[in-house]
């Protein structure tokens, strides 16, 4: 199936904000859109025609700690804004728990 531009735009814009911040992702084809994967713990933001309100340029996430359990459907605002601080306290986490083994060596 190709990739339709008008689902497909919504993951790039979220993509360019993101890569400002450095936060890691991947993209993937998927259906006629486009999926956004997070390394850190596999969740996932797609936009597509199937997808909860894609033709408003709302993008679907699933598997992400807002989502408890379920899909959740954002603003591309509520989108970067809840993945910029999820993955800032993953960083965090990883950080500290470097540091600690160091003081523990």
């Amino acid at each position: 199936m190709m990739i339709n531009p008008k689902y497909a735009n919504s993951i790039f814009v979220l993509a360019n904000l993101l890569s400002e911040r450095n936060v890691p992702f991947s993209l993937n084809p998927c259906w006629d859109g486009l999926q956004m994967r997070f390394p850190w713990n596999g969740g996932d933001i797609i936009c597509h025609s199937g997808s909860y309100n894609s033709d408003d340029n709302y993008v679907e996430s699933m598997g992400c700690p807002w989502d408890n359990n379920d899909v959740s459907c954002l603003s591309l605002e509520e989108a970067y804004v809840n993945i910029v601080d999820w993955y800032q306290k993953e960083y965090a986490k990883k950080l500290f728990k470097a540091l600690d083994n160091l003081i523990k060596e």
